[in-house]
């Protein structure tokens, strides 16, 4: 009775910290959701705006930087001065009657091209003057912002972010970042309290198990108690998740204008989910191959067990019922299907799951950009769920022997 108690109040527990868990997860995965970041033109936006901030901020034109941005800027004007009188005298040859063009030769004239070379020091030095100001940067700045935004604006589609600000006001922060650490602390608290939890339901597990194979006269009343436990073991394994798929990128570094534009936690895809829900999934999807895969995991994974559990209970108090056919079955031939349980699972999370294939398409992301350096991380893991499940299928079992044990013990009286 006192580990009975013990595993009540675990499961309860369990069940009520995985369902917080599970709130907390989910907003901080939709924080770091590659929509909002890497997918995201204002994130890219506000990289950009820090950078040509940064470079403007840093246009020092003295000493040598101001020789060598003297040198450049010169060699700019004197190539766009010849092209330009390329150009005009190129045009004006075409416009020319009997091959004498006016223009050129009062271009030429008055060396208007050449004047205007010579004075290209001293409008170099203007230019150089020009950016030496910091009102005049600032502007500058305001402007290249001002282009970029509008270009954004016109170009690509902008984010919906609701749901990411009512997640921010929820947990009463300033920014996503913020908000993420503040959940992240929320997470590891909650996973300290299951640390325990799960501690104790282990023990007490591992206690009924001792009993069991001891014991050597199991009464009626104890096989209940075993029954009981184990019902609490399925309830957690289909009603808690069973395995996460977790994608993402760690991180993306690009080198721009010297700089790094950096993008960290990018979650590609995330699902958890139970055998509850996603039978309930599938059986809403009105497809057949999809419905009868539903149908198959509602059966041995949460209809078989319950029929399992129920016989036992009318053997235990009607032993009259041992030559009924389904009743013998359930109880005591079920014991060597019992792993088709294990097999379900096995299946649903090679379903829904494809971590291998996940781990390999995500290695062939980090390989495909020579100027990128990426890096990503497939987090999937089994969850809580598919442990307590197993947990479930060891101790039936041992309650089958057990219940067959005292049948033929009666047998014999």
């Amino acid at each position: 009775m006192i580990l009975l108690i013990a595993i009540s109040i675990a499961t309860f527990t369990s069940y009520s910290l995985e369902n917080d868990k599970r709130v907390f997860k989910a907003d901080v995965i939709e924080l770091s959701d590659i929509k909002y970041g890497m997918f995201n033109v204002d994130a890219w936006e506000d990289q950009f705006a820090t950078i040509i901030t940064k470079k403007l901020e840093e246009l020092k034109l003295t000493g040598n930087d101001r020789k060598e941005a003297r040198n450049k800027i010169q060699t700019f004007l004197y190539e766009s001065i010849d092209k330009f009188e390329t150009t005009y005298k190129a045009e004006n040859n075409r416009k020319a009657n009997y091959g004498f063009s006016l223009r050129n030769f009062g271009a030429d004239y008055f060396k208007i091209f050449g004047e205007l070379k010579e004075h290209v020091p001293t409008i170099t030095e203007d230019i150089l003057d020009f950016l030496e100001n910091e009102e005049n940067r600032n502007n500058i700045k305001k402007y290249i912002l001002a282009q970029i935004n509008a270009y954004t604006d016109g170009t690509f589609q902008k984010i919906d972010y609701t749901t990411y600000s009512n997640i921010i006001a929820k947990y009463n922060a300033e920014t996503g970042i913020d908000c993420k650490e503040i959940i992240t602390a929320k997470l590891e608290t909650i996973n300290g309290k299951q640390n325990i939890v799960n501690s104790i339901l282990l023990f007490t597990f591992i206690c009924v198990l001792l009993i069991i194979v001891i014991e050597k006269n199991h009464s009626k009343f104890k096989i209940i108690l075993y029954i009981l436990a184990a019902l609490h073991l399925l309830v957690l394994g289909v009603f808690l998740p069973m395995i996460a798929i977790d994608a993402r990128i760690s991180s993306m570094d690009l080198q721009l204008m010297g700089e790094s534009i950096t993008f960290t936690d990018q979650v590609l895809y995330y699902k958890s989910k139970s055998i509850m829900e996603v039978s309930s999934v599938m059986l809403s999807q009105g497809k057949m191959k999809v419905l009868f895969v539903g149908i198959l995991i509602v059966l041995f994974s949460v209809i078989f067990p319950v029929s399992k559990l129920i016989s036992s209970v009318l053997l235990v108090f009607k032993q009259s019922l041992k030559d009924n056919k389904i009743i013998r079955f359930l109880v005591f031939k079920s014991g060597k299907w019992s792993m088709a349980d294990v097999m379900v699972v096995a299946i649903f999370m090679a379903y829904i799951g494809f971590t291998g294939i996940i781990s390999s398409q995500l290695g062939q992301l980090e390989n495909s950009f020579q100027d990128l350096e990426i890096l990503t991380t497939n987090k999937s893991e089994l969850q809580n769920g598919f442990f307590f499940f197993m947990g479930f299928v060891i101790l039936s079992i041992f309650i089958s022997q057990t219940i067959l044990k005292l049948v033929e013990k009666s047998k014999t009286t």
